[in-house]
């Protein structure tokens, strides 16, 4: 997959189209009969197109030319125009998208593309690439392109951007400025019915390193378990937050039920962030506790930092909390702060080091676990994370036929920060049932205290599925359900 908008430490080069700005991205992907075709994906910025008066409100027209040639053979042609959304705003220009699908063989092409603006006929640009497709129905694991996404959501009606129920929006960049600050992508992965055998469990790894020293990132990384077939689709995303500046590589590995990498596939892209390195956003030249919360002046800061304590806290050490950021007192606050974690402490560990721990986790938290503008320490995968640690499995489940999106952590041994109990071998379910704000509740736990549900596995079921016998507790299982084998099997 290549980008015809190609940036580099954020000095972008002039190799947008010259006359319209046109961003350019495509895809190689695979149909379960084994035949490859090439996806193409346009962005257009509406400020580089005529908009003109239609039906009261304004509207851009452009004309799209594609050719894509075997030598000097065209195999592929289409022409078309693309209209604009409707916008009463002419300060404001929507940008707009088109996708394409060309079924194609194997082998190398030049694809040639020809954008007009049908306002401005003068207006005109070329763009011509190399692509080589080669996707085969052997004893080998094939991967698509990474599609990159603005967006995706359930799939209401037929379109060109629907893939296995979702609609993805592309991203057709490779730079995330610090306003975009999601990293979603769709792949897709072939034969791994002939290779490990239909139907049997393997498991999509996918994280972020750094691309200069291919450092593995802590915090950006996850999983998602299924079962081999012709096509295999993986749906994901990350919170880059917490991201920094600089160069990194999206990473899949696909593995095998024995861990061996039967295929790897990378895709680099660029960050620009205010975010520090954690290490150095928290520690700097600090000694003490009572330095590190001296250094801050800020009542928001230190609200934050007080609010934070709440996941680890007991019921009083909560109600006490409160009340110091409802006084919105700093002395009051910093006085709290460095108590508490001398109090954590005792006599023998340092209470800064702790404290540091500690927040590192509430910024992964924050990252990775958050639910809209809800900060992660308050949503109940950020709690869990926060008061009972790190579990030992996470599997994530985003695409299951019939069922919401849900994760399922396992704990083999864990220590209720807030109760200060030890449990063994305990498990949480989440489920999102939005989809596409990533807000993820808990809806049962095997740990005294937490939520308790026999009957969780209808809550993550649609409404045609429900029972009104209270003693049933699992819906009938229906193809592509595999909520029982996710729960006892997890990895």
């Amino acid at each position: 997959m290549r980008h015809f908008l190609i940036i580099f430490f954020f000095l972008i080069y002039s190799t947008v189209f010259a006359n319209i700005t046109v961003y350019f991205n495509y895809g190689i992907f695979s149909t379960g009969n084994s035949k490859p075709y090439l996806e193409t994906y346009l962005t257009i910025a509406g400020n580089s197109v005529k908009f003109k008066p239609v039906d009261g409100s304004y509207q851009a027209s452009i004309n799209v030319s594609w050719k894509i040639l075997k030598g000097t053979e065209i195999v592929k042609a289409s022409n078309y125009n693309v209209l604009s959304p409707k916008t009463s705003d002419t300060l404001r220009l929507p940008s707009f998208i088109d996708s394409q699908r060309f079924s194609i063989e194997n082998g190398q092409y030049t694809l040639e593309l020809v954008v007009t603006d049908n306002a401005n006929s003068g207006k005109k640009t070329t763009h011509s690439e190399k692509i080589n497709v080669l996707i085969k129905r052997e004893k080998k694991v094939y991967n698509s392109d990474f599609q990159i996404l603005e967006s995706f959501t359930k799939s209401a009606t037929p379109s060109a951007l629907n893939k296995n129920g979702y609609d993805l929006i592309p991203y057709n960049i490779n730079y995330f400025p610090k306003t975009q600050n999601a990293l979603k992508f769709y792949l897709e992965s072939y034969n791994l019915d002939t290779v490990i055998g239909p139907s049997t469990k393997f498991v999509y790894s996918y994280y972020v390193e750094n691309s200069e020293n291919l450092q593995k990132l802590m915090g950006l990384s996850g999983f998602q378990k299924q079962l081999a077939a012709r096509v295999n689709p993986l749906l994901a995303q990350f919170d880059i937050t917490q991201l920094p500046t600089g160069n990194y590589n999206l990473v899949i590995e696909v593995k095998d039920s024995l861990n061996k990498v039967q295929s790897q596939k990378k895709w680099f892209f660029q960050r620009q962030s205010d975010a520090a390195p954690i290490i150095e956003s928290v520690t700097g030249n600090i000694k003490t506790i009572e330095e590190f919360f001296n250094n801050f002046q800020s009542t928001d800061s230190l609200k934050q930092f007080v609010e934070c304590l709440w996941p680890i806290s007991s019921v009083k050490e909560r109600e006490w909390q409160q009340t110091q950021v409802a006084r919105k007192d700093p002395s009051i606050m910093r006085s709290y702060l460095v108590g508490y974690w001398k109090q954590q402490s005792g006599d023998t560990i340092d209470p800064l080091k702790i404290w540091i721990s500690y927040y590192k986790e509430v910024l992964e938290a924050n990252a990775l676990l958050k639910c809209g503008k809800q900060k992660g320490y308050y949503t109940d995968r950020g709690r869990v994370y926060l008061q009972y640690g790190k579990p030992d499995q996470r599997t994530q489940i985003m695409s299951e036929p019939n069922t919401y999106p849900y994760e399922i952590w396992q704990y083999n041994r864990i220590y209720d920060k807030a109760t200060k109990r030890f449990f063994s071998n305990k498990k949480f379910i989440f489920a999102n049932f939005a989809i596409a704000d990533d807000c993820y509740k808990l809806i049962h736990s095997e740990v005294r205290g937490e939520i308790f549900d026999e009957r969780w596995r209808f809550k993550l079921v649609n409404r045609m599925q429900q029972s009104g016998n209270v003693d049933d507790t699992a819906p009938t299982k229906t193809y592509g359900s595999n909520i029982d084998d996710n729960f006892n099997n997890p990895r």
